[in-house]
This record gives structure tokens, C-alpha cells and sequence, in this order.
């Protein structure tokens, strides 16, 4: 019997696909026995089509679920391009369409509680009735166990809810019902009812604890109905694993990814606007920095008083000098007594095997606080730097906790390093150190110096060649913040504060700016009367104009719907009347769509994958008015001068995170496009960013921004960069750099010939000496000269034999490509052989070789493949060149004079017999090497020769290529 043609069998789109969209229905089957599929593209690269025409093939009535409203009405508007009846596509809770669009809210859960605790607690009550109990005392037995004895009742709920986030797809539906509101319940009954059996989820990384409660359900019951209960999942970003929980629940859902299209495919295919990211670069205003300051001469009177005394020394001492086991001072007492200063060492090398971190860490305060304690003459500069603020943080935190916790005589300290420890964000308790929001991040987050440095922008922008055609926006986390602290004032930081500035500066004041939040619309005093007309007629309502002082004006647009107000400004966007918005990121974030902007300034603190990437699309958009568009994208940071002590790193590690989610072309090679930093600065302004951090004076933030400026390229130049429309190839790889070099420190010639071959060369030396001397008389030679003629002669045959480990090690020392090569490789195959990846294709790894103005060179390894083998492969060869740390096992190879010591990576140091494998395949490759186990005051020693050796990585050693 032939099925029935279902509700959209007769949808249809007649116009031409993208080459990644007919990629993503050609290799995703219809209807797939996990009843998911699963797709991460960008912004603009046409998701809501491709969502529904998977739903089209599969023909059987369809939900999408979208965030936002504006989100929903672009479903609706796209859907009904694809039938002739309108009315087939609907967003109408009450009455569903063939295919209806709703959003998330509509569905969502109640209560402030995590629906998981609720969910744990009716297990529990299951479980009790279960065993005998009554449902009535099972829940008198939880009530009052969470009254007399609080601390067992929530373990029992954690425990219960963890298992219940672990599998809460496969939960009953009569479970998850009883966290969903009873509205709630009736919509999904509706929907269900009404024969849908197809779901799309769009901006699906939503889908965390209580939304992804709501369509476990749906699934559910629609599964309970006969029906596959279809999730057909859409997203421009993943959710992070550090979302824990959240990101359990949303794989638990949708599984893996199935089709993944990357950014610069979309751009290189013409279908995104090619774009750079900068960054501008500030430091605190004086009122700021005068609260920095009040917090540098805090800490500092902190360390005196605490740190500095002498129990914080001997605290410092104890951390740095533990006591050696009794095993080793047997052995020590036995042999001859060692020096003072080689005890002292010892001691220092245990401890940084016990807790590297910490040891490291307080070796570098006691540095600070006391050169001339005998120790701080034996630690390492290198190894034990300048102690930062967080190092001073962290040690005075533990002092107090084995130290001044324990002690009553010591309460009145404790109390004052307590105190004194929540002004930098740490609260100490009897349980830890748990972090808090630190004033000095808040302070350099919504520093009044970004405002500033959003002005500088925009001057520099509308100075470019393509100035006329600047649409910018400036994106804020907030309207106002509550935290004013460290300024002085009645300005609190966000978007107003901002707008203000804006509106104030002669030169972006003529971009007519407008801000536009939830509550708020502002303009210029000069811009009111004409802003508010063009409203007036784009909406056919009424926009008063309230009375005020100074340059911005507030308009009002009573009982007026957001979704057309923000539709109305972005038009006045697109059409050049205004040039400037400014916002926040929760309505110029996700699902807001101005094509026409083409400059972003992120004065946000976002840095996770989900909203960096959503803030950055919004300028991708391609521009009808403007086909060779080319977007900038700004991100601002606030950074403590060299000239104070104190230091803060949550910018740059903001910064930092930003970049590791978003590709973009490399500022030192313009071919290339590259996820990390270097999408952003080029080598120079890296390396002078490295010296701010490390506090050198001779650096500062006006020639950092120089670096970035002189560094920066056209919008032309960036679009003739990207070459967009010519051939390209979709792949991924993992790139380690190693540092500039100038010959092969891995293969040293003479230790390579000589392994192996002396006793040969002995051996046949005397042999041939001892024929030739025999001889001597008949030949009429003195015989020592005869001899010493045949030694030499005997001695060439051996030689000989040797000739290729002397020709290949020759060509190695002087190719350092050809030998790092060879050592990735041997790294590779030692992980392949101890079953961690699996056999590596053909010219999985790279390497190419990049020479320096200096004349010395840099190394690019990379590494292709299936993310998780090219990723471990790369981990493993970075831990194998860099700095050492607390490995296992190391490689001792030979040098011209002084051994090279190399850590065994991590993952073949799990296992002696693969470490030892490892030792093997390297002496085949490269040549002969000891394995050296650190066990015992040897392996202390040893391990201190492997520290002093500097590493052997690039500044900026990681990052991801494309193409």
C-alpha cells in the first residue's frame, strides 16, 4: 500500500541552494534512527531555509521553536515563500498550522528552583513509597528531613538530580510533567494532538536545564503517540562542556554534530561579508586608577603585615623546603653529607614535584618580599618570575587556612586577612577560598576609558577611505550598572553612560546616534525633532519628545511593541539616516538582523563561545547596498599600566577566550585564517602586549595601540584578503609553533655516529693493524708505521657502514624542518601504537618552515584529521617541546655541550612499556636518546637540569588553520 503524501509534501523551493546546504541534505538521511539531527552554521548562512527543508523531506506536520519573537516572525516569513496557502504556516498557540512557529517562553517551566531539584525530589518520594511508605508519609518523612537535618536532605537531592541531568531524555513523561506548568502541559497536549511529529529547534544551544526539560517532554509523549518524536537542531555555536550540566543535557538531546558549516566557508562562498577583528587597547581613567592605586598600597601593607612576618616566612619556608621521606634520608646519611646549598635545592625540587603550582607560586613571593632570604638565592628566575597579583592572592589565602584558622591566638589575624582578601573578591571561609566578583575586574570591565576608546574608533573609522559608509553599533552588557566602584560621579557604567559620550564628541555626534534598549530611545538634541518624524510615520503613532538639558534628548512611544520599534530604528540604520546604535547585547545580540552595519564595538564582558559568536554575526550580514562590504569588529581592553604593581589578567583572558571561538585571517599572514589572538594582533603587538603584562616600564599602551594601528589593513585589502569566490578547501588543523631556531638542537652529528660504533671501529682497527704488521718485513715497513697504516685502514670499513647515520644525521642537524617532522611523527605513531588515536592517514602532519629578518627560522607543525586525534597529537607534541613542568619520564639526548631534556608527553608516560616504546621509535628516527624515569633525589636533580632549559615553543604556540 503507498503511504499517504503528508500535510507538506507539496512544499517546495524553486530557487538555488548554497553549496553547504545541498552538502547538508545530501549527507543527512531523512528520518534517522536517533531521531536527531544536529547542525552548527553562522549567522547568515541561511539556517532557518535549510531547517525547513529538512522538515519539508520529511513531510509529516512540523514545530519550530525559536527564542525571540523577531526570531519567530523570520520562520514565519521564510516558511510561506515555500507553499502557495499562507495560512499552512502559522504562530498561533491555539490553533496549529501544518507548520507552526512558536517561541520557547511559551513553553517554558515555572518556579526559581532548578526543575532537577523538584524532579529529585519526587524520585525520592517515589523511592520511599517504593519501599512500604505511604505517599502521605513519604512526604512527611522529606519535610522534615529537610528541616531538622538540611545538610542530608540536599545531598540527597544533589545526588538525585545529578543522576536525573545524566539520563532525564530517557525519563518517564509523567515524571518531567510534574515540573511543567499546567498551561504548559495543555499547549504540549494541543500540539501533540494535533498530529505534529517533526520539531526544529533554532538557536538550539538555548536548550540547557528547564527548556530542555519542555522538549524531552514534547518528544515524549509524541513518542508515547506513535510518532519518532523527530529534533531537527540548529545553532550557530555549541554550547561549552564548561556549561557542565547544561551541556550534558543538550548533547543528551541532540547528540552529536552531524554537519558543521565554518564561517569562512560561508564568506569565501559569497554568501557572508568578508571581516577583521581588533582591538583597542586603554587604561584607567585617573579617578579608576587612583582606586587601583588604593588597592596596590593594600595589598602591599597586607603582605608586610602578613606575608612578611615571621610566621609568613616560615610558612614560605615549609612550602619550599618539605621534609625528604625517610627512604632518602636513610640513603643520604649513608653516603657522604651534602652541602647546605645542595640540601636546601633538593628540598626546593621535591616541593615543586609535590605541587608545582603552588611551590612555583610561593617562590615567587618570597622573591618579592625578602631577597635576601638564603632560599630566594637559589630559585630560578625563570621558573620562579615576578609574583603577580593572583600569586599574592592565592598564598595569603592559604596561610590563613593552615595557618591562622587553626590557631585561637590567631583569630584577630585571620579576621583582618578575611576583611582584607573580600576587597580582591576571595572569600575565605573554614571550608576554602571561594571567588567572588573582584573590584578591580569590575572596575576595568566598564572602565569610563573603553567609552573613550569607542570615540577613538569611530574617529579613526570615518577617517578610513570607506569613512562615508560607516553604519556602526556599540554593544554594552547593560543599560546601567549598579557598580560604580572605583569611580567618582553620578555616571554608572552602560549603555547610557556610553551614549552620552557619544553624543557629546562633535565628530560621532554627526552619525546621528541613536540608543535603543528595552526601556529606553535616545537621540541628540540636534537629531530629536527629526528622529521622532520619521518614527511618527514609519509606525503611524505618536513620538513625544520630553524636555531636557544637555546634548541627548529621551523619546517616548507610548504603549508601542518593541519588536517594530527596533524593526523601525534598523531601518532608519539601512537607509543612512542613522549611522550610530547603541545597545545592549540582549536586544542587538541574537536574532537582531541590520544587514547595513558593518563596524562592531564590543565594550560587553561576553566571552563564551554562544555570545561571542552571535555578537560578531551581527555584522556578517551581506549589505545590498553596499556589495563589497567588509565588517570590523573591536573588541576594548582595559589594562593596568606597567608602571603598578598590581595586575589583573581577567581582561586579557576575556580577550584571549574571545578569539579561540572566532576564525578570522591571520594578522601576520593574510592567506591564512586562524582561530586565537592572532586573528587580531600581529607578532609585534603580541610581543609588546607579553612586555605590558610582565610589567616592563619601557612598554606602554599608546605603543601598543601604534603596533595595532600600523598593522592594521584596508577594507579593500581585507577583501581582495579573503578571495572570495575562488576555490577553497573545507579542512581543519591543529598548529604548534616552535620558537625561532637556527640549526637542529634534537640530532647532534657526532653522537649520532659514534652510537653503535665504536667497538666496531676498535675492533677492526686492530685487526687490520695486526695483518699489515705481519707484513711489515716482505712490504721492507718499519712495522709501528705498518701497523698504524693497517689500524687506519681497518678502520674505514666500519666507517663506511656508517656513512648513512652520518649523512642523515648531517641532514637534519641542518634541516630543523625535516627533524621536528620526524620527531611529531614519532610522537604519533608511539600514541597510535598505546591505542590512544588511531592510525594516522597519509600527510597527517605538516611542517613548514618560516624564515625570520633575523636569519634565524620558525617551525608551523599541523596536524589534520578527526578533531579529537588532531588535538590529542598536538597537545602531545606542544607538552613535548615546552617548558617541563611535572612529567613522568624524560627523553635525555646528547649535546654539543650540555644533555637536551625533553618530557615524555603525558599520554605515553601513562605506561613504562609505552614510554619505553617511545624511547625506541625515537632512536630509530632520530637518533639515540636515554629514558630517564624521575623516581628518588636523582630524578629531583635531573628534573632541576630539565627546568633550567627554556622551552622550546613560539610566543603564541597554538592555534587552528583553515583551508
Amino acid at each position: 500500500m503507498t503511504p499517504q503524501p503528508g500535510p507538506l509534501a507539496d512544499w517546495r523551493y524553486d530557487g538555488e541552494l548554497r553549496t553547504y546546504q545541498s552538502e547538508v541534505l545530501a549527507q543527512i538521511p531523512a528520518s534517522p534512527a536517533d531521531a536527531a539531527m544536529h547542525i552548527v552554521a553562522p549567522p547568515g548562512s541561511g539556517k532557518t531555509l535549510l531547517g525547513l527543508l529538512l522538515a519539508v523531506r520529511e513531510q509529516r506536520r512540523a514545530l519550530v521553536l525559536a527564542p525571540t519573537v523577531t526570531i519567530r516572525e523570520q520562520w514565519v516569513r521564510t516558511a510561506r515563500t515555500l507553499t502557495t496557502d499562507e495560512a499552512r504556516v502559522g504562530d498561533n498557540a491555539t490553533v496549529l498550522a501544518d507548520l507552526t512557529v512558536l517561541t520557547y517562553q511559551l513553553l517554558s517551566v515555572t518556579g526559581d528552583s532548578s526543575p532537577f531539584d523538584d524532579l529529585a525530589r519526587a524520585q525520592w518520594a517515589d523511592e520511599l513509597t517504593a519501599a512500604g511508605r505511604t505517599e502521605a508519609d513519604a512526604e512527611t518523612w522529606l519535610a522534615t528531613i529537610a528541616i531538622d537535618n538540611r545538610a542530608q536532605y540536599l545531598r540527597g537531592i544533589r545526588k538525585r538530580a545529578a543522576s536525573l541531568r545524566r539520563r532525564f531524555a530517557q525519563a518517564r513523561p509523567d515524571l518531567l510533567a510534574r515540573v511543567l506548568h499546567p498551561n504548559a502541559l495543555a499547549l504540549i497536549e494541543r500540539i501533540v494532538d494535533a498530529g505534529v511529529d517533526t520539531i526544529v529547534l533554532d538557536e538550539c544551544h538555548h536548550l540547557l536545564d528547564h527548556w530542555a526539560i519542555v522538549v524531552a517532554y514534547l518528544r515524549a509523549r509524541i513518542r508515547e503517540r506513535g510518532g519518532s518524536g523527530l529534533l531537527i537542531g540548529l545553532t550557530a555555536t555549541l554550547p561549552s562542556p564548561d556549561d557542565g550540566t547544561g551541556f550534558e543535557n543538550y548533547t543528551g538531546l541532540l547528540g552529536d554534530v552531524d554537519y558543521e558549516v565554518p564561517t569562512p566557508a560561508v564568506v569565501k562562498e559569497g554568501h557572508l561579508a568578508p571581516y577583521r577583528s581588533y582591538v583597542r587597547f586603554t587604561e584607567p581613567v585617573p579617578q579608576e586608577a587612583h582606586f587601583i592605586r588604593r588597592s596596590e598600597a593594600q595589598l602591599h601593607e597586607l603582605m608586610v603585615q602578613v606575608l612578611a612576618s615571621p610566621d609568613g616566612i616560615a610558612y614560605l619556608e615549609a612550602q619550599l623546603q618539605p621534609a625528604a621521606p625517610v627512604r632518602d634520608a636513610e640513603a643520604d646519611a649513608d653516603q657522604h653529607p651534602l652541602p647546605p646549598e645542595e640540601i636546601a635545592r633538593r628540598g626546593i625540587d621535591r616541593a615543586l614535584s609535590d605541587d608545582f603550582p603552588l611551590t612555583r607560586t610561593c617562590g615567587a613571593v618570597l622573591r618579592a618580599i625578602a631577597r635576601e632570604h638564603p632560599l630566594a638565592a637559589l630559585l630560578d628566575p625563570q621558573l620562579f618570575g615576578r609574583a603577580s597579583t593572583d600569586d599574592l592572592l592565592l598564598v595569603l589565602s592559604r596561610f590563613a587556612l593552615t595557618r591562622l584558622l587553626p590557631d585561637p591566638a590567631a583569630r584577630d589575624q585571620w579576621r583582618y586577612v578575611k576583611g582584607a582578601l573580600a576587597d580582591f573578591g576571595l572569600h575565605l571561609t573554614d571550608r576554602g577560598i571561594r571567588r567572588g566578583r573582584n573590584p578591580l575586574e569590575a572596575t576595568l570591565s566598564t572602565s569610563v576609558a573603553k567609552d573613550h576608546a569607542a570615540v577613538d574608533i569611530l574617529r579613526d573609522e570615518l577617517r578610513s577611505l570607506d569613512g562615508e559608509r560607516i553604519r556602526a553599533v556599540v554593544v554594552t552588557d547593560v543599560v546601567e550598572s549598579g557598580d560604580n566602584r572605583g569611580l567618582t560621579g553620578d555616571a554608572a557604567p552602560g549603555a547610557l553612560r556610553v551614549f552620552d559620550l557619544l553624543a557629546s564628541d562633535p565628530e560621532t555626534a554627526a552619525l546621528t546616534p541613536v540608543l535603543l534598549t528595552a526601556q529606553h530611545l535616545r537621540t541628540t538634541d540636534a537629531d530629536a525633532e527629526r528622529i521622532a518624524r520619521m518614527l511618527r510615520v514609519m509606525l503611524d503613532t505618536a513620538v513625544e519628545i520630553e524636555d531636557g538639558f544637555g546634548p541627548t534628548r529621551v523619546l517616548r512611544v507610548p504603549g508601542f511593541g518593541g519588536g517594530r520599534l527596533v524593526a523601525a530604528v534598523s531601518q532608519l540604520v539601512t537607509d543612512g539616516r542613522v549611522r550610530l546604535l547603541v545597545g545592549t547585547r540582549g536586544l542587538l545580540g541574537e536574532g537582531w538582523d541590520c544587514p547595513a552595519v558593518n563596524t562592531l564595538i564590543d565594550l560587553t564582558s561576553v566571552a563564551t563561545s554562544v555570545g561571542t559568536q552571535q555578537l560578531r554575526g551581527r555584522t556578517l550580514r551581506l549589505d545590498p547596498a553596499w556589495p563589497e562590504k567588509v565588517a570590523h569588529n573591536w573588541s576594548v581592553v582595559c589594562l593596568i599600566p606597567p608602571h603598578v604593581e598590581l595586575d589583573d589578567v581577567a581582561e586579557l583572558n576575556r580577550l584571549h577566550r574571545r578569539h579561540d571561538h572566532l576564525w578570522g585571517l591571520s594578522a601576520d599572514d593574510h592567506t591564512r585564517v586562524i582561530t586565537g589572538l592572532g586573528a587580531a594582533l600581529d607578532a609585534p603587538a603580541q610581543a609588546l602586549l607579553d612586555r605590558i603584562v610582565a610589567k616592563d616600564a619601557t612598554a606602554t599602551i599608546a605603543q601598543l595601540n601604534e603596533a595595532v594601528q600600523s598593522g592594521m589593513r584596508s577594507r579593500e585589502q581585507t577583501l581582495a584578503d579573503w578571495r572570495v569566490g575562488e576555490p577553497y578547501e573545507a579542512r581543519e588543523r591543529d598548529v604548534v609553533a616552535v620558537r625561532s631556531i637556527r640549526r637542529s638542537e634534537l640530532v647532534q652529528t657526532l653522537p649520532a655516529v659514534a652510537a653503535g660504533a665504536t667497538p666496531s671501529l676498535l675492533f677492526s682497527a686492530l685487526i687490520g693493524g695486526g695483518v699489515v704488521g705481519m707484513g711489515s718485513g716482505f712490504l721492507g715497513w718499519d712495522p709501528p708505521l705498518a701497523f698504524g697504516i693497517g689500524a687506519a685502514l681497518g678502520a674505514l670499513f666500519p666507517a663506511s657502514l656508517r656513512l648513512g647515520a652520518i649523512t642523515k644525521a648531517v641532514r637534519q642537524r641542518r634541516d630543523p624542518a625535516q627533524t621536528y617532522r620526524a620527531a611529531a611523527q614519532t610522537v604519533g605513531q608511539a600514541l597510535q601504537d598505546a591505542g590512544r588515536v588511531p592510525p594516522l592517514p597519509e600527510g597527517a602532519i605538516e611542517v613548514e618552515l618560516q624564515r625570520l629578518l633575523d636569519g634565524s627560522s620558525r617551525l608551523r607543525l599541523a596536524f589534520q584529521g578527526p578533531a579529537r586525534t588532531r588535538r590529542m597529537l598536538a597537545d602531545a607534541v606542544q607538552e613535548l617541546f615546552g617548558p617541563v613542568r611535572t612529567p613522568r619520564f624524560l627523553l635525555r639526548l646528547p649535546g654539543r655541550r650540555s644533555p637536551v631534556f625533553l618530557p615524555v608527553p603525558t599520554q605515553i608516560a601513562r605506561r613504562r612499556a609505552d614510554a619505553e616504546h617511545f624511547r625506541d621509535l625515537w632512536t630509530q628516527a632520530l637518533g639515540p636518546c636515554e629514558l630517564i624515569e624521575l623516581q628518588g633525589e636523582a630524578g629531583l636533580v635531573t628534573l632541576r637540569a630539565a627546568r633550567a632549559q627554556p622551552g622550546r615553543l613560539d610566543e603564541a604556540p597554538r592555534t587552528t588553520l583553515w583551508g
